[in-house]
């Protein structure tokens, strides 16, 4: 993201430096480019965010379809570059928070490999952990 940023920032620097030299770079062509680069740079980061959460939704959906309950809470750290570096292969640890009957759960699963084949994620059985999840409340004076 940085790295977008900082060349974003050059290619606005050198198209505003052409349009001080050259008298044919107008201010319109100008705002057009600089539109241009913003527009690129928006749709670039939509992308990279959907693809980011991508695998975390296809893990709800996976839990549910395996055990019928759905997940409330999720959050997820990828942990390829601990173990694996491949683009066809994710190890992830997922936390979350699931709801049986009328108590509240906090789960863990750790080291969940993922394969992509193609254009379908397919999910290696996973160990959880859960725990009953507690409020702690304050107590007012």
């Amino acid at each position: 993201m940085q790295i977008l940023i900082s060349v974003i920032l050059v290619i606005i620097l050198v198209g505003f430096i052409i349009y001080k030299i050259d008298g044919r770079f107008g201010k319109k062509e100008f705002l057009i480019l600089t539109s241009i680069i913003i527009v690129i740079a928006l749709v670039f980061t939509i992308y990279e965010k959907n693809q980011k959460n991508t695998l975390p939704n296809k893990f709800k959906t996976e839990y549910k379809k395996q055990n019928g309950i759905e997940i409330l809470k999720l959050s997820s750290e990828l942990l390829n570059n601990k173990y694996v570096s491949s683009k066809k292969h994710f190890v992830y640890k997922f936390t979350y928070i699931i709801k049986k009957g009328e108590k509240e759960y906090l789960c863990v699963a750790d080291n969940v490999r993922i394969n992509k084949l193609e254009d379908e994620y397919i999910f290696e059985k996973w160990t959880e952990d859960c725990t009953e999840k507690w409020y702690w409340q304050k107590k007012s004076m």
